[in-house]
């Protein structure tokens, strides 16, 4: 399944964190399926939590967080926001 999502590149790999990042994001579920099954869910979640991105809405962040990858242990949210100021450190 090609990734729609990177207009701005050539050739992407699925298991990068931006391709991941845009997939949950702005993909359809049928996408973000092929993208779980493909990965597998922990190394889903493993990506997710350790190269954040800035481009969810909170009600977005919400529901991929509890329905798509199941997450219940807490990281910093405002890293995921695109409404919060950046991060500058």
């Amino acid at each position: 399944m090609p990734n729609l999502y990177f207009w701005y590149a050539n050739k992407t790999k699925k298991e990068s964190p931006d391709s991941i990042h845009q997939t949950l994001a702005y993909g359809t579920l049928h996408e973000i399926k092929f993208l779980k099954k493909t990965l597998g869910e922990d190394a889903l979640k493993d990506l997710f939590i350790a190269h954040p991105k800035k481009i969810y809405t909170a009600s977005a962040l919400n529901f991929i967080k509890k329905f798509i990858l199941h997450i219940s242990t807490s990281f910093d949210e405002q890293k995921y926001l695109k409404s919060t100021p950046r991060y500058t450190r």
